[in-house]
């Protein structure tokens, strides 16, 4: 069971990744190998692998989480919507966005007075989990005969100057596999570090209002 806190935002699942693994090795090799053209780089006539370290982190990080891998190789804490990695349209740069689900109490705080939504406007709904006690997973209400009010916060974090990123050498294989695995621990720890203390100060401070 993992141990969150406050500022652990995501981690690598590597145990059940290998005890829960087909081929007795990895669960996310088998999962690359699925996506194995996701690696190649597209512009050249024979297949070469991608080239540049942010897409390659990108694509690792997409089959390490979900909707691809359901548990994921990457474990993302239960109180938060989701964990994605992008590049910029712009200079290619990786950037995460982390989506923080946000309950009617949260922002119902409006000019240091609190105002209510109305009760029949549904909320997030807390998922309880006997695996964990202090961040718990929200989800959207089971009925849509009524109206909701689902409010979330994107923290986005820059990745450009992420260093220890690895240049891919291979798409397929063992050596796929090492590499996606180094490029998602490094993209793990840099979200912590990040993006961890922001999360923090912004439900502290929602908790706070």
């Amino acid at each position: 069971m993992t141990e969150w806190h406050t500022r652990k935002l995501v981690v690598v699942n590597g145990v059940y990744d290998r005890d829960s693994a087909s081929d007795g090795r990895s669960r996310y090799g088998a999962y690359l190998r699925q996506h194995a053209e996701d690696f190649r780089d597209g512009w050249t006539d024979r297949p070469t692998p991608i080239q540049d370290p942010a897409e390659f982190a990108v694509h690792a990080w997409r089959v390490a989480t979900a909707p691809v891998m359901v548990p994921g190789y990457v474990q993302i804490r239960p109180d938060l919507r989701s964990v994605t990695l992008h590049r910029d349209e712009d200079d290619g740069g990786l950037y995460a966005d982390i989506r923080i689900p946000l309950p009617h109490s949260h922002i119902s705080h409006i000019g240091g007075h609190t105002k209510r939504f109305p009760y029949t406007w549904q909320d997030w709904e807390a998922e309880r989990s006997y695996e964990d006690t202090a961040f718990h997973r929200l989800v959207e209400p089971r009925s849509t005969k009524r109206p909701s009010v689902l409010a979330e916060v994107t923290v986005r974090v820059p990745g450009g100057a992420w260093a220890g990123l690895p240049t891919p050498t291979a798409y397929e294989g063992t050596v796929l596999l090492e590499e996606a695995r180094d490029a998602v621990s490094t993209v793990v720890a840099y979200i912590n570090e990040d993006a961890g203390p922001m999360v923090e100060t912004i439900l502290r401070l929602a908790v706070r209002a």
